[in-house]
């Protein structure tokens, strides 16, 4: 039988199941595994506590920084954690004295440490330094691509934006070259990898030392690659999404595919100053039922998977008549007689109250984004002002007043990382902000700050100085002065105001009852997420010429193909020179598509991708170290600020 595409990508469970096994069987004696607890969501999606139990694992436990577990002289404890210095230093400190103290057999390891995904070689410099070099066994655990739902991959990395684009660290780059280098021994080598950014062609040429693949038995599941640094389209994360599955991780902290509802907190409360939550606020947020949880899985929960890229405004509608239709359903067990109401409750009732109990779950969740979100039109129209490049002063001003009125730690700040990324933000323009934003968190977060300049996010902060820069601060920016996002931005009419066709439609903010006409319905009808536009540009491309006609003006744009890497006019140029002597890889043979972000992906350039594939009648496959919404981009900030 042949596998479906799907089937391939689910088929990573097994490869990471094996490379498990391998390092569980070959360490001898009784073993109990401590997990770190992050890692424990992301593991369930890799095998069953029953799985590891087979696998000599007698008890697991969730590890404590705080405090050391006990062992007895003939237990072997292997401690999982992700490979972050910190967590490592802090473990190394935590078994330091129990080894000393014990003093067990060097030739047995009674202690074992598994990385996730890599284990680096300065871990080995730090354990030696420790004094447990060989008390201590080192080893690596990359579980690769996680399969959250159909077309939806994850390394579940949350860590690597942070490293790669906060501290300038590439070091966990090599274990995402690994995945896809494992991706092209399950599904084959693509014809062509488009690349955009510094990192993604980075991961292309890590690809190529690996050398060339066996010659494959099977043809290839894919027409070509997208890779894409998460840097070169920061408003598909910085903009708030109009669609269901979107607004959840807006509101719900996410863990490996699932959410957590929880009507005690959730991320805007968390990130809220307390002072502006109001009584009201407080008193609805702090009632309600026991947390639960909601898979984000089409397969496993059928609510989701009907509405979680449609706009938000219609799903919450659809929502509430599907709980009317229930119970109306319910009231008709009083009109039946008793053999009808037997045969009722044995075949009908358990899937109709599973199917309650689902339904309430999504009521709840959609009752807390629009108590959490407020005035979302307020906040839609002014990041549609910002991606239009209106009045500065004036957009300023309004970014200033909801941090006052408002008072979100993350989400303020994500407002003004996008003003800059658009428009500019000027230096004396962010002293002012910083000073106010100090003043109402607090002054130990003035190095977040720095953090964002350093991701490119904002300007770097300087010393403030007099009258001349603040008579320059006055001065208007003459309109034809273009930054770099507003020109990429026109050339592939990612912007719906420059769109003059099915690529951005300027016609489809305005088409009312047929809002899904175009893949800025993500963002309510403002924006393009880049991803999507490339990939609608690589599916409908007839040959190279046209796509150098489309791309040639990007900067950083690269083809990765047989014969190198070159870029779309520099290809074009080549094949009129062979003539047809080579044969030119578009339009593509194969019309399926693997995007991968480096740096983390939004539910909004999903389902953009997701409504692409509809319309050219094509497969794209979304991937990236992990998902996130746009107030954790801003959160690894404030991680790595302290």
């Amino acid at each position: 039988m042949e596998l479906t595409l799907d089937k391939k990508l689910q088929g990573f469970q097994l490869v990471a199941q094996e490379k498990l096994q391998a390092i569980l069987c070959s360490i001898p004696g009784k073993k109990e595994l401590i997990l770190e607890p992050a890692l424990i969501k992301p593991l369930e999606h890799v095998c069953t506590a029953s799985w590891l139990k087979l696998k000599g694992i007698q008890r697991i436990y969730k590890h404590d920084a705080a405090q050391s577990l006990p062992r007895s002289p003939d237990q072997v404890h292997i401690y999982m954690i992700r490979s972050v210095l910190g967590t490592f230093q802090t473990l190394l400190q935590q078994l330091q004295p129990l080894a000393l103290e014990e003093m067990p057999d060097i030739s047995m390891r009674m202690y074992h440490i598994v990385c996730v995904p890599s284990c680096y070689s300065y871990f080995q410099t730090l354990l030696e330094q420790a004094g447990l070099w060989g008390f201590v066994q080192l080893h690596h655990f990359n579980w690769d691509f996680i399969y959250f739902d159909q077309g939806v991959l994850s390394l579940e990395l949350p860590n690597l934006y942070e490293c790669v684009y906060l501290q300038g660290n590439s070091s966990p780059l090599p274990s995402v070259a690994q995945s896809l280098r494992l991706l092209q021994m399950i599904c084959g080598q693509p014809s062509v990898i488009l690349t955009f950014g510094n990192h993604s062609s980075q991961l292309v040429q890590m690809l190529e030392a690996y050398g060339k693949l066996p010659e494959p038995t099977n043809p290839p599941d894919y027409g070509a690659w997208l890779i894409i640094d998460r840097d070169k389209d920061y408003p598909a994360s910085l903009l708030t999404p109009a669609i269901y599955a979107g607004l959840l991780l807006e509101v719900f902290q996410q863990r490996s595919g699932e959410i957590l509802v929880d009507n005690t907190k959730n991320k805007i409360s968390s990130q809220r100053v307390e002072l502006l939550l109001g009584k009201s606020t407080k008193k609805s947020v702090g009632s309600g039922s026991k947390p639960c949880s909601i898979r984000l899985n089409s397969t496993s929960d059928e609510i989701y998977g009907d509405n979680r890229y449609k706009h938000f405004a219609q799903v919450s509608s659809l929502i509430r008549a599907q709980v009317r239709a229930l119970g109306l359903e319910l009231q008709k067990l009083n009109d039946m007689q008793l053999e009808e109401m037997h045969d009722y409750v044995a075949r009908k009732l358990p899937k109709l109250t599973e199917l309650k109990a689902k339904v309430l779950r999504h009521l709840n969740a959609s009752e807390i984004v629009i108590q959490m979100m407020g005035n979302f039109r307020r906040l839609q129209t002014l990041e549609e002002e910002i991606l239009n490049n209106a009045s500065r002063k004036k957009l300023l001003g309004e970014i200033d007043e909801l941090l006052t009125t408002d008072g979100q730690r993350f989400n303020t700040l994500r407002l003004l990382c996008l003003l800059h990324h658009c428009v500019g933000v000027a230096p004396e323009e962010l002293q002012m902000f910083a000073r106010n934003y100090c003043n109402l968190f607090g002054h130990q977060e003035l190095g977040v700050f720095q953090q964002l300049a350093q991701a490119g996010l904002l300007p770097h902060l300087v010393p403030e100085k007099k009258a001349p820069t603040k008579l320059l601060s006055n001065l208007p920016i003459p309109k034809f002065q273009q930054t770099e996002f507003q020109a990429n931005a026109n050339r592939l009419k990612l912007l719906t105001s420059f769109g003059d066709g099915p690529d951005g439609s300027a016609s489809s903010k305005n088409q009312g009852s047929n809002m899904q006409s175009c893949p800025s319905f993500v963002f309510n009808g403002t924006y393009i997420p880049l991803v999507a536009q490339l990939c609608s540009i690589l599916l409908k491309t007839n040959n190279a010429e046209e796509l150098s006609s489309k791309l040639a003006m990007i900067e950083g744009l690269k083809l990765h193909l047989e014969g190198g890497k070159t870029t779309p006019k520099a290809y074009t140029a080549h094949l009129k020179g062979v003539g047809s002597a080579e044969v030119d890889v578009f339009p593509l043979k194969l019309r399926n598509l693997f995007v991968f972000v480096v740096g983390g992906a939004s539910y909004a350039e999903i389902a953009a991708c997701d409504f692409v594939s509809k319309l050219t009648a094509a497969q794209i496959t979304m991937a990236s170290d992990s998902l996130m919404a746009g107030s954790d981009l801003i959160a690894t900030a404030f991680n790595n600020s302290t």
